[in-house]
């Protein structure tokens, strides 16, 4: 990655450049993704230390006019008061179990401070404030507009290189048979590269995937070698950058796909149809019938590759994947207890969450107090699942947050979220934007995937999806240059009538 100075069209001032930022960004993004996708405890102190260098170096470089920007940020405000409230609820952590006899049931102590917002363990409170602080500073440092268009690209092409390396490795890994992760620690279930948890490894790879898809179209369709170039040339102007992304999306789409995560395999099918359907509209009117021919000939080419790549390593988890889960007959009465098997029991434990969040409805129960109370809410029949299974999340991040955070800190976090959607969706011209279709695509991918399992409870894909989020304002077309600009850099214009830096 490079950072240049870079010039603001509303004044012609020049902005400092941003080195410092950008690298601090970068290291943040691959570094969650490659230690543990974020989620060991030895993640927090590097994590939250690159957090904190990130803003010192925003600061620095961007000096007052960054500060101004980010004062009139609402992310800002929404999210350092967010922050603020999970830090009342670490302070006020430590719930202990015990026997209540007269009620004849295990209960909970109240927390030293009863009426504020709590926690059961602190160090478990302190893991939201080592999740959440870094994506804020990630939002905070993109929305400064420090980063001009021409950085926050490079910024993601970075990210879908790191992924697709990523990728490689967890080939190198499943292809070697080893039932330790990196070789060293050995887990019990199926893994991919970093993530011990396929679902997280499928969500992850599936937005890696859509950067990296918008990147490649965007090189494809929005930049033309010169200004004369009509929309039938179709003359690449960095065929060395297309083939790089093609190979880069590949392996994020193989990775996708060897997490053996139903929902992940599915999502990532169903970005593939929405890009070939985006890449077949925008190319069929510039294309000669030789040309689509050949642009159906490369297609089913990579296609071919990543079958074979996923169907040669991972025939057998997938298959397993799509397997009914096996049952005693007289155990399913209904369609809907087959459904209900088939999702993991995941609709029993959300109603549990629900109940848990109508109980505290405005404070929530604090980081992972979840665990704590989910057994008081479902048949005793399922509480083998909660030790066996994963049950310490519902499977439903938004679910999960409100009865963690209550309305509180829910609003919070959703009013922060509120705010960068329609700063995205005011920056759109109207004009195709590959990267921005794509982009918003793997967001929204991304989102699905949270209502069925936990996506958003890991960093690596939580950072990932909050630096897309921020970056697409600044990504987005702007308008139309002067008419002399198309003469100045004649390199870099766009076949509309626009500069493309």
């Amino acid at each position: 990655m490079k950072a240049y100075s870079s010039t603001d069209g509303a004044n012609g001032a020049v902005r400092p450049r941003a080195v410092w930022t950008l690298v601090a960004l970068g290291f943040l993004l691959a570094y969650t993704t490659w230690a543990w996708a974020g989620l060991r405890p030895s993640f927090h102190r590097v994590g939250v230390g690159a957090a904190v260098v990130l803003l010192g170096a925003l600061a620095l470089e961007g000096r007052a006019a960054a500060v101004r920007a980010v004062w009139r940020d609402p992310v800002f405000h929404l999210g350092l008061a967010f922050l603020a409230y999970l830090a009342v609820q670490w302070w006020n952590a430590g719930r202990e179990q015990y026997f209540d006899v007269g009620f004849r049931r295990w209960t909970f102590t109240d927390p030293p401070w009863p009426g504020w917002p709590f926690s059961f363990v602190r160090s478990e409170a302190a893991q939201m404030l080592a999740w959440f602080f870094p994506a804020w500073a990630i939002a905070v440092a993109i929305r400064a507009r420090r980063l001009d268009r021409r950085i926050l690209r490079r910024l993601l092409a970075f990210v879908v290189g790191s992924a697709a390396a990523l990728a490689a490795f967890g080939l190198v890994q499943f292809a070697a048979g080893t039932s330790s992760i990196y070789w060293r620690q050995p887990l019990n279930g199926h893994f991919f590269a970093s993530f011990g948890y396929g679902n997280h490894a499928g969500p992850y790879f599936v937005l890696a995937e859509s950067i990296g898809l918008g990147l490649l179209f965007r090189e494809i369709f929005d930049v033309r070698r010169t200004y004369e170039d009509s929309p039938a040339a179709m003359r690449l102007r960095h065929p060395a950058r297309v083939a790089g992304l093609v190979v880069a999306a590949t392996l994020c789409a193989v990775g996708a796909n060897l997490g053996f995560s139903r929902a992940g395999i599915l999502l990532n099918a169903a970005l593939g149809a929405f890009a070939a359907a985006y890449l077949w509209k925008r190319a069929w009117s510039r294309l000669t019938a030789a040309g689509r021919l050949n642009l159906a000939a490369a297609t089913l080419g990579v296609l071919g590759s990543l079958f074979f790549l996923v169907a040669g390593f991972g025939a057998n988890g997938i298959r397993k994947e799509f397997t009914w889960r096996p049952a005693v007959p007289e155990a399913l009465d209904t369609v809907w207890e087959r459904i209900d098997l088939e999702l993991g029991r995941r609709p029993q434990f959300a109603r549990a969450a629900w109940a848990i969040w109508r109980d505290h409805p405005w404070f929530g129960v604090g980081g992972w107090g979840y665990r704590y109370l989910v057994a008081s809410h479902v048949p005793d029949k399922y509480w083998p699942a909660l030790e066996t299974r994963g049950w310490a999340n519902v499977h439903c991040d938004a679910l999960q947050y409100l009865a963690e955070f209550g309305l509180v800190g829910f609003g919070l976090l959703g009013g922060a979220l509120f705010a960068m959607v329609r700063d995205a969706i005011a920056s759109r011209t109207g004009r195709p934007d590959a990267l921005r279709a794509l982009g918003v695509a793997g967001l929204a991918a991304t989102v699905v995937f949270s209502l069925v399992d936990i996506p958003f409870r890991c960093p690596a894909i939580l950072y990932t999806w909050v630096a897309l989020l921020a970056a697409l304002p600044a990504l987005g077309t702007g308008p139309a240059p002067a008419a002399g600009a198309a003469a100045r850099c004649p390199d870099r214009a766009h076949h509309s009538g626009r500069i493309e830096p």
